[in-house]
C-alpha cells in the first residue's frame, strides 16, 4: 500500500528530527565523558539538583566561591523537574538528554506551522531541515546544558499557537517559559502583543502582557536581588568580570529601562559601531537569506533575548558558537516562513517551495561551515581529541579516593564529574582551604592556542586559567607541605590534606615536563608563572 504525499513528508520530518536528536545526544554524552563540560556550566546544574535533594535548595558554590541559592544568579526553577530523575539515578547525563530532546523536537511545531502557512507539507519538511541545521542551534546543541534550551520548543509552540489562533495552546506554551529563565517573562508579554496584532483578541493579549510584566518585575526586582550575594542583580553590577554584563547600561532594571528609553540612539550606536552587533545580526539572518525581515511582526517574541545578547559587554552571547541565541532560532525560522510566502506573492519568479529550497541551501552551507560536527571544511570549534568517548573506567576509583563528603577544588573541565557535594570550587580557587584537589593532567582538545582563558573552546578556556599557570601551580603543590598525593593514576592526580607525598612525585614531574612541551609553553612563560605561584 503506497504512502500518500502527506504521510511521506511527515515521515521524513520525523526521521530528520530523530536523527538530529540521536546525533546530538551522542555528541553531548561524548563531550561530557571526554571532559569537555565545565564546572561552571553543567556542574552548576548538577550541584543545584543534587543540593535540592540533600536539603540545600538549588545549591551553588563554584560561581561565587560561597554557598548561594542559584536563583540569585539565574532564575531557573525548571531545574526542579530534574529532581525526580535524580531520585532514579543522580546523573548529569539527564541534562544532556533533555537539551538534545528540547532542541531537536522543537522542529515538529516548525513543521506544522510551515505546512500550514505554506499550504505544503513539502515546504514544512524543508523548513524543518532549515531549522535543524541552523548554525546557532547546532552550536547550542554541542555546548554544555543550559536551561534556556528548554524554552526553545515552547517558543516554537507559541508561534504555532499564534498562527492557529489557539488560545489554550498559547497559554500552555507561555506558562512554562516563566519558570525557565528570568527574561522570558518579557517574552510572554511580547507573545501577548503578537497575539493581539495577529488575532485581535484583546483579553488574551492583555492577560499575557500583564502576566509577563508582573513576572519580570517580581523576578528581576524582588526574588533575584533578595537571593543574590550582593543584594542586587549581579549582571548589572560594576566591574569588568564577564558576569557584569549590563552595568554599562544601568545598575538596576529601572536604570536600564531609563537608558534605553531616553538614550536609544546612543545605545544603538554603541551596539552597531562599538561592538560586533552588526555582524551578529547579519549572521542571524544569513541562513534565512534575510527572509525574516519581510515579516517583521513575527520577530517580536525574540526581542527580549536579542536585546540581552546585544547589550552584553561580554561578546560571548553574540557568538555563533555559543548557546545564547538558541531561543531566537524558532522565532527567526517562523518569521522566515511568513517572509518567504510574502516574497513569493510580491514577485512571481520564485515559488514558495523554491524560496524555501534556497533558504535551506543557505542554512546547510552556514551550518556546515560554522557547525561543531567533525566534517571536512567545518569549523569544529571545540576540536575534541576524540569525537566518540565512553565513560572513563578510572573515574570510579578517583571518586572512591576523593570521597563524597569532602570539599573539592577541581580543574574546570572535570568539575562537572565531582559536583554532587556541598562544596565544589573551580581550581585554583580555595586551593589552600579544601580537603582535596582533583586534577586531570591532559587536554580534552587539540586546540592549544590561544592560551587565554577568555577565548572559547581552547585548552585555556577548559582549564579557566593559562596552561603555564596551571602546570606551575601543580609544581608548587608538589613542593608545598599543605597537600600530599592521595592518588596518581595517569592522567588523574588527587591531592589531599594530611597525606605525605610518595614515590610517584618524580613521575608526575616528568609528566608536567612532557605537557609543557606538548602544550608549547615557553621556558620564560613557565618560569614567570612558577615565580608567581611561589610568592
Amino acid at each position: 500500500m503506497s504512502r500518500s504525499p502527506i504521510s511521506r513528508w511527515r515521515w521524513w520530518a520525523w526521521a530528520a528530527i530523530t536523527i538530529h536528536f540521536a546525533a546530538f545526544l551522542l555528541l553531548g554524552l561524548s563531550r561530557h565523558w571526554g571532559y569537555m563540560t565545565s564546572i561552571n556550566d553543567l556542574g552548576v546544574f548538577d550541584q543545584a539538583v543534587w543540593g535540592t535533594m540533600h536539603g540545600q535548595f538549588l545549591l551553588n558554590t563554584s560561581v561565587f566561591n560561597q554557598p548561594i541559592n542559584w536563583l540569585g544568579f539565574h532564575f531557573h526553577p525548571v531545574l526542579l523537574l530534574f529532581v525526580p530523575l535524580y531520585a532514579i539515578s543522580p546523573s548529569a547525563e539527564w541534562f544532556v538528554l533533555a537539551q538534545a530532546a528540547a532542541l531537536s523536537f522543537a522542529a515538529w511545531p516548525i513543521f506544522l506551522l510551515a505546512s500550514r502557512v505554506c499550504q505544503s507539507e513539502k515546504a514544512g519538511m524543508l523548513w524543518t531541515l532549515a531549522y535543524l541545521v541552523n548554525p546557532f542551534l547546532l552550536s547550542a546543541a554541542a555546548w554544555d546544558f543550559h536551561p534556556v534550551a528548554l524554552a526553545v520548543p515552547f517558543i516554537a509552540l507559541g508561534m504555532l499557537a499564534v498562527e492557529k489562533a489557539d488560545r489554550r495552546l498559547l497559554l500552555l506554551s507561555c506558562l512554562p517559559l516563566l519558570f525557565i529563565q528570568e527574561q522570558l517573562g518579557l517574552t510572554v508579554a511580547v507573545f501577548g502583543f503578537l497575539w493581539w496584532l495577529r488575532n485581535k483578541r484583546w483579553k488574551t493579549a492583555v492577560s499575557l502582557i500583564l502576566l509577563g510584566i508582573a513576572h519580570a518585575a517580581l523576578v528581576l526586582g524582588v526574588i533575584m536581588p533578595a537571593l543574590s550575594p550582593s543584594g542586587a542583580l549581579w549582571m548589572l553590577g560594576n566591574g569588568t568580570s564577564q558576569l557584569s554584563r549590563y552595568g554599562w547600561v544601568g545598575h538596576s532594571v529601572s536604570e536600564v529601562a531609563q537608558t534605553l528609553l531616553t538614550h536609544p540612539l546612543a545605545v544603538l550606536e554603541a551596539l552597531i559601531l562599538q561592538t560586533d552587533g552588526a555582524s551578529y545580526l547579519g549572521l542571524l539572518l544569513l541562513p534565512f537569506l534575510g527572509f525574516p525581515l519581510a515579516s517583521g511582526a513575527f520577530l517580536l517574541p525574540g526581542l527580549p533575548d536579542l536585546l540581552a545578547n546585544l547589550l552584553s559587554a561580554n561578546p560571548m552571547p553574540r557568538s555563533v558558537f555559543a548557546y545564547h541565541s538558541s531561543t531566537l532560532v524558532p522565532v527567526l525560522t517562523t518569521a522566515a516562513i511568513y517572509g518567504s510566502v510574502r516574497i513569493s506573492r510580491w514577485q512571481k519568479r520564485f515559488s514558495v517551495i523554491e524560496l524555501t529550497g534556497l533558504a535551506l541551501v543557505a542554512s546547510i552551507v552556514a551550518g556546515f561551515g560554522l557547525g561543531p560536527l567533525p566534517l571536512p571544511g567545518a569549523s569544529t570549534v571545540w576540536a575534541p581529541r576524540h569525537f566518540m568517548n565512553q565513560p572513563d573506567p578510572a573515574l570510579p576509583a578517583v571518586h572512591a579516593a576523593v570521597g563524597d563528603s569532602t570539599s573539592v577544588s577541581a580543574q574546570g573541565n572535570i568539575g562537572a564529574h565531582f559536583s554532587q557535594r556541598r562544596e565544589i570550587y573551580l581550581y585554583p580557587n580555595k586551593a589552600k582551604e579544601v580537603d582535596a584537589i582533583v586534577l586531570w593532567l591532559d587536554s580534552p582538545t587539540t586546540k592549544l592556542h590561544p592560551q587565554d582563558p577568555g577565548k572559547d573552546a581552547s585548552l585555556a578556556w577548559h582549564l579557566q586559567m593559562r596552561p603555564a599557570e596551571y602546570l606551575a601551580s601543580i609544581e608548587c603543590l608538589l613542593s608545598g607541605k599543605e597537600y600530599g598525593i592521595l592518588l596518581w593514576q595517569d592522567p588523574w592526580l588527587v591531592f589531599s590534606r594530611n597525606t605525605m607525598n610518595i614515590a610517584p612525585q618524580r613521575e608526575i614531574e616528568l609528566k608536567l615536563l612532557r605537557l609543557r612541551q606538548e602544550w608549547e609553553i615557553s621556558a620564560d612563560e613557565y618560569l614567570a608563572a612558577l615565580k608567581t605561584c611561589k610568592k
